[in-house]
């Protein structure tokens, strides 16, 4: 297994390179690069001659570039790094290269400080979320090289809630940080602690992790919740569990972001799971 680093030599780029090396170094894993190129598509036949000039140029300067930054990943980190050169469109060849490497993960970079807002609505990181089966852990390019000591899950006690959670235990294991696992209720605090104490009750029996938390949060806001969460907490990672789309649709929706100033800068880390949730 290894873990999956789109690049486009940016700095963006490479600040999420360096983060998904020093995961792979704490969980004795390896690094494969992948780089999409995407010729330009022109309908004038008297071009073609050169466009396929340029375009075996521009693959032999990336496959250049390519070498050299995998070589020097390598021996920096101290650990296998590999790369790989796909031409077409982008998202599915990075899923494509993915299913070839057999990843672990796809890490990718983000900018800005309203980093979460430009991932969830247009960007290039928000359609490999969307369409991966893989974990997709995306990197605000601010975002300290240190593996994060706190993290946190927001969770509305599904099944599948906890099929996620056993990923990222199995993940972050190595480095034993605090799990936060952070309900925003819009309900009946007393029902929904019935929820935390049953799933409570299974993440004890199933995971044996000790350093899981368990918090409730009211707040008419899921947005506002976890943001607020997430600063009284100093944590630096957010997972999140996607459905087919609808999780993340529902919880960060474009009329709520309009309306709130949402600077989420610690990483987001997307689980997509098929299974069917229990909890209605």
């Amino acid at each position: 297994m290894n873990i999956l680093v789109p690049t486009d030599f940016t700095p963006c780029a490479d600040h999420a390179l360096n983060f998904a090396a020093l995961l792979a170094r704490r969980t004795n894993q390896g690094l494969t690069l992948v780089h999409v190129y995407t010729p330009v598509d022109l309908a004038n036949t008297a071009m073609i001659d050169f466009v396929e000039r340029e375009m075996e140029q521009a693959k032999q300067e990336i496959t250049t570039k390519l070498t050299e930054l995998s070589q020097k990943v390598a021996h920096d980190n101290n650990i296998s790094c590999d790369h790989a050169l796909r031409v077409g469109g982008l998202t599915e060849n990075i899923l494509e290269e993915a299913r070839h490497a057999n990843s672990s993960m796809i890490v990718m970079g983000t900018e800005g400080a309203s980093g979460l807002t430009k991932l969830l609505f247009g960007s290039r990181t928000n359609q490999v979320i969307e369409h991966s089966d893989y974990p997709v852990l995306a990197v605000p390019v601010q975002t300290p090289l240190a593996l994060p000591k706190k993290i946190v899950f927001a969770t509305n006690f599904f099944d599948s809630d906890l099929d996620t959670l056993k990923q990222l235990l199995e993940f972050v294991r190595p480095w034993h940080p605090e799990i936060y696992l952070l309900h925003v209720s819009h309900e009946n605090m007393r029902s929904e602690r019935d929820y935390i104490e049953t799933f409570s009750l299974a993440v004890m029996n199933e995971t044996n992790y000790k350093h899981v938390y368990y918090y409730v949060l009211p707040h008419d806001s899921d947005e506002r919740g976890i943001e607020l969460f997430i600063k009284s907490v100093n944590a630096d990672m957010l997972v999140l569990s996607t459905r087919k789309r609808n999780f993340i649709e529902r919880l960060f929706s474009v009329s709520l972001t309009k309306r709130i100033a949402y600077h989420l800068q610690v990483p987001l880390l997307a689980y997509h799971t098929r299974l069917v949730d229990s909890k209605k």
